[in-house]
């Protein structure tokens, strides 16, 4: 799988999260499969994938529902709004 790994930001998330070659392609083919599952205009072919990468195609599809369900999982649990004040201990009245 041939990858353009030049952006600013994949610079950066490569350095932030010191990811491997592998990781990379986990991340890139996840996300091919999961566009092409939601989005019917983006077409993705997963035996190639599988064949670029010398992966089966079940190990392809279970990166993708992990990072699917991670992702799934994250946005749930994204607080909106602006977060709760903390209290300061001096105001604190103890019983």
């Amino acid at each position: 799988m041939d990858l353009d790994l030049s952006s600013k930001r994949a610079k950066k998330l490569m350095r932030e999260h010191g990811l491997t070659d592998e990781e990379i392609q986990q991340i890139v083919a996840s996300a091919r499969i999961n566009l092409a599952t939601f989005d019917p205009e983006y077409r993705t072919n997963v035996t190639q994938i599988a064949d670029d990468l010398q992966k089966s195609r079940p190990t392809i599809y279970g990166w993708a529902d992990r990072a699917i369900a991670a992702t799934i999982h994250s946005l749930r649990n994204i607080r909106t709004g602006r977060p709760p004040k903390e209290r300061e201990r001096g105001n604190v009245v103890e019983s």
